[in-house]
């Protein structure tokens, strides 16, 4: 007979899942901010739709149970249900259950996939995060977890000592299951099998019931064992304010919280940043003013001074300027002195050196001094050599978990649109050129790269990008170009050539202009927070700019005088009952309107980049693709799409006036 998996589910009980466990992990105190989300504000993107649509987890869950035909999935029960289903296919001597429910203690966890063989379990834990088993490692050479990695096998630790204590009869062996990027797809419309609905308020994947293992072709998850790599997880100290845990004991603290309401403590530190729990807008508590205010003795009204978290951290590299401030009881920007922000080796450059730049965002905190900053002569420089017509483009991309295409990897990168606004050399401004595939499994890229050679091959004019992601995107369709059979591959891939770089192999002699560049080199205001994503450095451009301010709070922009593809008679700046100046992002109808746009954004940021922009049109295009829709809701999606994207090149070319009225009317 088994140990008792408890069937005793108590509606009443606050038991520690999965995920509370993670977000207890994160910060001990967030468990109390979160069981108490009536009172506290919550900015993490809770729509389960959209997170689906933007990791993919829903899906590539669906794929790793198509490859077990004779796993018994427990969905749609109850969770006294399911605990009494999966006491039941326990009690065999061999079966695969998905979602298999077990509760012990303060504990409940559903599991992705358990593989029981007679006394053996077989612990499969599915995320929607690439592994290549050729080069990627869980464990570093130092024999650590690596930080990209630790919440994956603590998730997956907490599953285990759960499972041991419900079963401690059973050997376990754990396994975290990934997309492998050493793998192609075999077959076309793979992801196409795996459809997302939304019932009764919850996502579910539509997969075809008639559904064969062939029809998936080659496998595309590895299943990477991970028993190493919990123990040495377990092996950590764990710490809530100075005491100090096993891992065991910090999840018997969190359980006991958790059912007693008792909110934990953690010193606040550099994890503050980017708290979830804070709020600007609505009447809910801030969990994050709370701690602070508790920990630091701060009022409301000094917590609405800039804090140390604002300072610009990039090209900093793993250096730690938070905690040094913490440690002396310096909170706020202005409180930063030079040495806690000096690089080691200061590289020479043109423009603002990233040391002058912050020492800039210091002073200017220091002195409540709210005006632009400009390095005049490399901003005339860089102006001298620009060549016109200037074309500015934007692309939007997504890299699914789940390839669409044979011969596709995945995460592989599909560009699915871009726009481009032209500048003449007498400053009339058009938006020239747009190009988004909305047909439903068709692979986009070499097609985008026919309409962008297009678009761009009429002159020798200026391209400008914003950051690296449009000429990382075009390297990877360069690559794939190259292993295809496309008629006309050479002429595209020289053309590519011409307007990228790739270390060590070309510099085209129209190499896009890196506008992100131009904007850390020689321009700063204090509205970006030490941000310089385009929807911060827009606002800020706006603010600073009585030119921008004049032409474009008049109906001129969608007219003869400013062509526009999809707007009429738009006036793009809107003052407030303040008199600020409305952000252009803020003029638009939202894509999704009961979310945040910076939260979308969150999710769409890669590793290793400072920002990211484009996570709504992601999921829009997400959206668009994988799930069931009228042609109405797809018409809006479709126009949504189209409008985003303009105002990405258009806010380019806002910037680039700002700079241009400012270099040569002063």
């Amino acid at each position: 007979m088994l140990s008792n998996n408890a069937v005793s589910f108590s509606k009443s009980k606050k038991y520690l899942t999965k995920s509370k466990f993670i977000l207890g992990l994160d910060c001990p105190t967030k468990l109390y901010y979160h069981s108490n989300s009536s009172s506290y504000s919550n900015q993490s993107l809770n729509d389960l739709f959209l997170e689906a649509l933007a990791k993919g987890g829903f899906q590539i869950g669906a794929l790793a149970r198509a490859y077990y035909p004779s796993g018994v999935f427990i969905e749609d029960k109850s969770n006294e249900e399911a605990l009494v289903l999966t006491n039941e296919l326990l009690q065999q001597e061999d079966c695969i259950i998905f979602e298999a429910a077990i509760q012990v203690e303060h504990y409940f966890i559903r599991v992705d996939i358990l593989i029981k063989r007679g006394n053996n379990l077989e612990l499969v834990e599915v995320k929607a995060k690439s592994f290549n088993p050729t080069k990627d490692q869980i464990i570093s050479d130092k024999g650590k977890v690596g930080s990209n990695w630790e919440p994956y096998i603590a998730d997956i630790a907490f599953q285990e000592m759960v499972i041991k204590k419900a079963f401690p009869e059973f050997s376990i062996n754990s396994y975290l299951m990934l997309a492998d990027k050493s793998k192609s797809a075999t077959v076309n419309g793979l992801n196409q099998k795996f459809r997302l609905r939304i019932e009764k308020n919850r996502t579910k994947v539509i997969v075809d019931a008639n559904l064969k293992r062939e029809d998936l072709g080659e496998q595309i998850l590895v299943k990477v064992p991970v028993n190493d790599a919990i123990q040495i997880i377990k092996e950590n100290e764990f710490f809530i304010r100075d005491d100090v845990y096993t891992f065991e004991s910090f999840c018997v603290v969190l359980a006991e919280s958790l059912n007693s309401n008792l909110k934990l403590g953690k010193a606040i530190g550099k994890h503050c940043k980017g708290c979830q729990f804070d709020n600007t807008e609505n009447a809910n508590l801030s969990g994050f003013k709370e701690c602070w205010k508790t920990q630091t003795g701060l009022t409301e009204e000094q917590l609405k001074q800039p804090l140390l978290f604002e300072l610009w951290r990039g090209r900093l590299g793993a250096k730690d300027i938070i905690t040094p401030l913490l440690d002396r009881r310096d909170y706020f920007l202005k409180d930063y002195m030079e040495a806690d922000y000096s690089p080691k080796v200061e590289k020479v450059c043109q423009g603002f050196s990233s040391l002058e730049r912050r020492s800039l965002q210091v002073q200017k905190a220091k002195e409540f001094d709210n005006s632009a900053s400009y390095d005049i002569d490399f901003l005339k420089d860089k102006f001298e050599s620009f060549v016109y017509p200037l074309h500015f483009i934007d692309f939007e991309t997504t890299a699914l978990a789940i390839p669409m295409y044979e011969g596709i990897k995945p995460y592989e990168q599909i560009a699915f649109q871009f726009s481009h606004h032209s500048v003449k050399e007498d400053g009339t401004v058009a938006h020239e050129t747009q190009w988004l595939n909305d047909e439903v499994g068709a692979f986009p890229n070499f097609n985008f790269v026919r309409a962008l050679k297009k678009a761009l091959n009429n002159d020798s004019g200026s391209v400008f990008r914003y950051h690296n992601h449009e000429n990382t995107i075009l390297n990877c369709i360069y690559q794939q170009l190259m292993e295809s059979q496309e008629a006309d591959r050479e002429e595209l891939c020289s053309f590519i050539q011409t307007i990228t770089h790739k270390k060590n192999e070309w510099v085209g002699e129209r190499d896009m202009i890196d506008l992100y560049e131009l904007v850390l080199s020689g321009f700063y205001h204090p509205a970006m927070k030490g941000s310089n994503s385009i929807k911060q450095v827009l606002p800020a451009a706006v603010e600073s700019s009585a030119y921008l301010q004049t032409k474009y709070s008049q109906p001129v922009y969608g007219t003869s005088i400013y062509p526009s593809l999809n707007l009429k008679n738009h006036v793009w700046l809107k003052q407030n009952d303040n008199g600020k100046w409305i952000s252009p992002y803020k003029t638009l109808p939202p894509i999704f309107p009961e979310i945040d746009s910076d939260i979308l954004d969150e999710l769409n940021i890669e590793p290793g980049e400072e920002l990211s922009d484009g996570g709504a049109a992601m999921m829009a295009y997400a959206k668009m693709q994988f799930t069931e829709m009228s042609n109405q809701e797809r018409k809006f999606y479709h126009d949504a799409l189209l409008r985003y994207c303009e105002l990405d090149t258009l806010a380019m070319v806002m910037i680039y006036e700002c700079w241009k009225d400012y270099l040569y009317s002063t």
